[in-house]
């Protein structure tokens, strides 16, 4: 039921791609899923839930536990993915980025 709702898009992550490390700047990034964002146990949560990390910082964030990555850097990645939607050249993305954040900003 969850993946009716998951929107894959390569032009999202490509563009998130693009962008700084959002906690080094570092330029060698990669787009990092925040699972805790999630579809469920074992899958990826939708594009629109994606912030740029250097491949370091990914590593790392595979490493351990997810949300104590985050708090370790002081970065709530919800906010990251939400402004980087906004500004997706993805229209589908954008649309659809109220819906997909609500449940978190409410």
């Amino acid at each position: 039921m969850a993946s009716k709702n998951l929107i894959r898009s390569r032009t999202h992550l490509k563009f998130v791609s693009e962008q700084p490390c959002i906690i080094c700047s570092r330029p060698d990034v990669q787009s990092a899923h925040i699972r805790y964002a999630g579809a469920g146990i074992g899958m990826k949560p939708s594009d629109h839930f994606v912030v740029p990390l250097c491949i370091d910082h990914h590593s790392e964030q595979h490493r351990m536990n997810e949300r104590m990555f985050w708090h370790l850097y002081k970065k709530d990645p919800l906010v990251y993915a939400f402004f980087f939607c906004l500004q997706s050249p993805d229209k589908k993305i954008k649309k659809s980025s109220f819906d997909k954040f609500r449940n978190f900003f409410e």
